[in-house]
């Protein structure tokens, strides 16, 4: 058996992975936006709760895609392979 029949799909899925988390993160980050543009924080506290929770919705919205995106890439990938 060809190695790159191994590395094609573990690439796939790495590369999924990365285009899932920016992809999920900057979209998470809009919907925060959108969901809380009629109230922005008016003291520093507040903004500084706003960005800490913004960041974390950023990244719970980037893992979440990256993992549904790298999955599907890894799953296109093995069956183009075993196709092949």
């Amino acid at each position: 058996v060809t190695s790159r029949y191994f590395i094609l799909p573990a690439s796939a899925a790495v590369v999924g992975t990365l285009i899932g988390m920016v992809r999920g993160s900057r979209l998470a980050a809009l919907r925060f936006l959108a969901e809380n543009a009629h109230r922005p924080p008016t003291t520093v506290r507040g903004w500084y709760f706003y960005n800490k929770t913004k960041n974390y919705r950023r990244m719970q919205g980037g893992l979440k895609a990256a993992g549904v995106d790298g999955s599907k890439l890894a799953l296109t990938a093995l069956g183009w392979v075993g196709i092949e």
